[in-house]
């Protein structure tokens, strides 16, 4: 049986029989190119090479797609970050929920000491951390509360 491997997809694929190149097919302007053993065979369509050469088209394994890393500087955030920036003043990786927000948040976990009392706050708000004293980022909650 032969297998034809796409290596650039819907325009070069190389043809296996028992694991060893025997030829390849390529299109052009007049449809495709089968080249066995220096013998050239066209055919208009894939399904005719299919049906007429008895040749397998195998399926390509498309690579899983990884979500987005929802972190700035290794800090976790809540959302997608846009903008990211490392704020030198206070010390924390900032980013915006949207392009053209104004509105700042610093990634990470952080304490943060309101009416006496310490929080444990994912992502505040960068005008949290200007109003109140904190501790922190932190990569994590479980750090955050040692």
């Amino acid at each position: 049986m032969i297998v034809a491997k796409a290596v650039i997809p819907n325009q070069y694929w190389i043809l296996k029989q028992d694991d060893r190149k025997i030829g390849n097919i390529e299109a052009g302007p007049d449809g495709f190119a089968v080249k066995i053993n220096n013998q050239i065979q066209t055919y208009k369509t894939i399904r005719n090479i299919k049906q007429r050469a008895a040749i397998d088209f195998e399926v390509p394994i498309k690579a899983k797609v990884r979500p987005l890393a929802n972190e700035v500087n290794g800090y976790p955030t809540t959302t997608r970050p846009h903008n990211a920036i490392y704020d030198v003043k206070h010390q924390v990786p900032l980013w915006t929920k949207e392009p053209r927000s104004k509105s700042w948040y610093a990634a990470g976990w952080y304490r943060v000491k309101q009416k006496r009392t310490w929080k444990i706050v994912k992502c505040p708000k960068l005008i949290m951390l200007e109003r109140y004293e904190y501790q922190g980022p932190f990569h994590d909650r479980e750090a955050a509360e040692q």
